[in-house]
């Protein structure tokens, strides 16, 4: 049993990631825009950067989802932005709370943060503008958001793929060497 969460500022490629991974493996695979309820939809679609009180009923659903694959012993991809390293750790633990300690097992979670430059992004956001709720002028917010361990010690299960100059099987090919799958 293996859960991957895809991370990352939006445009990075989360949703084309956890596709590929999920038809390789046939694993489930969880959208994490859809759990958001729709004053968050709404708020992002006006430009309007969401707060950490926004974001936290929605992590803890997405936390909800991850243990109910857990408890179930049965594989997943999520896909959730987890840009902070406080987000990780309500995703790991259903609390904001950080003295929190994550009671599952880590030892099959890998939270995998994506990461483009920012004029990779941005040509990204434009081409999908019509596809996707998230407004282009989100994209500086989402990047001063983004929180990446200082070191692998700091969150032992956090990995970081840098996406630039690389293929989608390149990305797809580290994740397998990440996950040892």
């Amino acid at each position: 049993m293996t859960i991957i969460i895809i991370g990352g500022v939006t445009a990075v490629g989360k949703t084309t990631t956890a596709k590929k991974l999920k038809d390789l493996y046939n694993w489930d695979y969880v959208e994490g825009d859809q759990y958001h309820p729709k004053s968050n939809i709404a708020k992002m679609q006006a430009g309007i950067p969401l707060t950490d009180e926004d974001r936290l009923p929605w992590l803890i659903l997405l936390h909800e989802t991850l243990t109910n694959y857990l408890t179930t012993n049965k594989s997943c991809i999520i896909t959730c932005s987890a840009l902070k390293s406080h987000y990780r750790q309500i995703l790991l633990t259903g609390s904001s709370d950080p003295n929190v300690k994550v009671k599952i097992s880590t030892e099959n979670v890998y939270i995998i943060i994506l990461t483009l430059s920012k004029d990779t992004l941005h040509d990204r956001l434009l081409q999908r503008q019509k596809s996707h709720f998230m407004n282009p002028s989100l994209l500086d917010s989402q990047l001063q958001t983004l929180q990446l361990p200082a070191t692998q010690t700091d969150e032992p299960y956090t990995y970081i793929i840098n996406c630039d100059n690389h293929s989608q099987n390149e990305i797809i090919n580290e994740i397998q060497q990440i996950i040892k799958q």
